[in-house]
């Protein structure tokens, strides 16, 4: 059973009450002990302001001698006056004042006579600069003949001249009660305000039921990933728990099932896989070792049953069957590394010199270059290290160059040379002669394909050795690749120069 404190009309009442109970207070308080205060305090401080301002003012000799030859009239303008107060300064040689407002009679024996009831001379002696007092004067005192309240800063200058400091109460007064009016419309703006906050409040307890409903209604049509947001202890905190609780329970069971379901569609798919695999595989290899077979078997019956009855004749039937069952040896060895690629053989990685490795290559197969009548150039004379597997990219160049070789043009020319990357080295090789179709460049490095397989016959070629180029640079998670130029076709692969640690 829920605790009395945890309810929901009980929580918006107390934040109801609290929230008005507060407002009313901070503008009873600013209204009632700060306003007035403030603007006494303020225009005392504006006063002491102004006579600093004074001071400076008549320490400049320069100034005094300019009041005293009627060269500056009034003081206005001349003194900066925050508290915009009456400025009035006597020489106490002559008793004559200088004042920022113009003097009458009256007025003048009226600051005089103040400044005796301050008795001004004894600042000199007590330390004191000046002092600020409220004083009511009356109308025949003023030169408007109207009287009233002021705040006055009786003092002494540093040149010993007396100076009086007038401003008005009412502007203290006329401040106070329009800052008052003013935190009586802050007051009503705060209720407004607070009215807003309640409302907000009421809709922040609507929600969680609004998208406890929507869950619900997603819960029925079987969607149990959403849960609800709870953010209270009350009841409906509760109620969002004991939702999310079913929800959680009813999507474990789901999930459940779905992987299991999943799992078991899986295990159908790569039985399938597997078993495609091994069919085209079958295929392949049946395909691959067909002809040869069929040609070891045709010149075995010929030997059988006499055919060739000569020496020669018997050493050329040897020898067919020979390079027939070598070609089938050369294509199981490459399944056989191909196999060992595939299933993740470890690489050896050494610092090495592939321009080293290049030369060595290409002189190794140079009397296929003779046969072919072709001219291969490889310009680059300065080392490369290169990281990698040198065995590996061993095989990689030979089959590059071996496939370059038997597609050049008669007479033809085959290039090798660098481009160099960022911490990476392109090696391309090129062969002129017939270009390859768009649709056989994306699918020359898949096992067992021929781009003419009529062709690749003549020269023994069994699909298997750019896809062992492919598995060589995959493990070695390099760039490779292939595209045609205008006179010919280039074929590339990337190697590392630099240790990656």
């Amino acid at each position: 059973m829920l605790r009395i404190s945890h309810s929901i009309r009980l929580k918006i009442s107390v934040i109801v009450l609290f929230s008005t109970f507060l407002t009313i207070l901070i503008s009873w308080s600013v209204s009632s002990h700060f306003i007035e205060q403030f603007y006494v305090t303020h225009t005392k401080n504006s006063l002491v302001s102004t006579y600093e301002s004074c001071n400076e003012f008549f320490n400049d000799v320069e100034n005094v001698r300019n009041l005293k030859r009627d060269k500056i009239v009034s003081l206005y303008g001349y003194i900066e006056n925050p508290a915009s107060a009456s400025i009035y300064v006597i020489d106490p040689q002559n008793f004559k004042v200088y004042s920022s407002v113009k003097l009458n009679d009256i007025a003048t024996l009226a600051i005089q006579s103040l400044v005796e009831d301050y008795d001004v001379s004894n600042f000199k002696y007590s330390g004191k600069k000046y002092k600020i007092v409220k004083n009511i004067v009356s109308a025949t005192e003023t030169e408007n003949k109207v009287g009233g309240s002021y705040y006055d800063l009786v003092g002494l200058l540093d040149n010993n001249f007396v100076i009086i400091l007038r401003t008005p109460l009412e502007q203290v007064t006329e401040s106070s009660i329009f800052t008052s009016r003013l935190f009586m419309v802050t007051s009503l703006s705060m209720l407004i305000v607070e009215l807003l906050i309640v409302l907000y409040i009421s809709n922040m307890f609507s929600r969680p039921i609004i998208e406890m409903s929507r869950i619900a209604k997603r819960m029925s049509d079987l969607d149990f990933s959403a849960r609800v947001n709870v953010m209270s202890n009350d009841e409906i905190g509760d109620l969002g728990k004991s939702m999310n609780d079913l929800s959680s329970r009813l999507e474990d069971s789901i999930r459940d099932l779905k992987s299991a379901n999943l799992e078991l569609s899986n295990d159908i798919r790569e039985k399938e896989h597997i078993e495609e695999m091994r069919s085209e595989f079958l295929s392949h290899v049946s395909h691959e070792l067909k002809t040869p077979l069929a040609i070891i078997q045709g010149y075995a019956e010929g030997i059988k049953s006499g055919v060739a009855d000569d020496p020669e004749t018997m050493n050329y039937y040897c020898d067919v069957i020979s390079d027939e069952a070598a070609k089938m040896n050369s294509l199981v060895m490459k399944l056989i590394d191909l196999n060992q690629l595939e299933t993740g053989n470890d690489l050896s990685i050494e610092h090495f010199d592939v321009t080293k490795l290049i030369d060595e290559t290409i002189k190794n197969s140079s009397i296929l270059l003779q046969d072919k009548k072709a001219e291969i150039e490889f310009n680059e004379d300065k080392a490369v290290l290169v990281w990698a597997d040198t065995f590996m990219i061993e095989e990689v160049i030979t089959n590059y160059l071996s496939n370059a070789i038997h597609y050049v043009s008669d007479n033809g020319k085959i290039k090798v040379w660098y481009d160099f990357k960022k911490d990476t080295v392109r090696v391309n090789v090129y062969n002129d002669g017939q270009q390859i179709s768009d649709d056989d460049l994306d699918k020359l490095f898949i096992k067992f394909y021929k781009s003419d397989p009529a062709r690749t016959r003549d020269y023994g070629g069994s699909g298997i050795g750019l896809s062992i180029v492919a598995a060589i640079m995959n493990a070695h998670d390099k760039d490779f690749g292939v595209y045609n130029t205008d006179t010919g076709v280039v074929f590339y692969f990337e190697l590392d120069t630099h240790s990656e640690v």
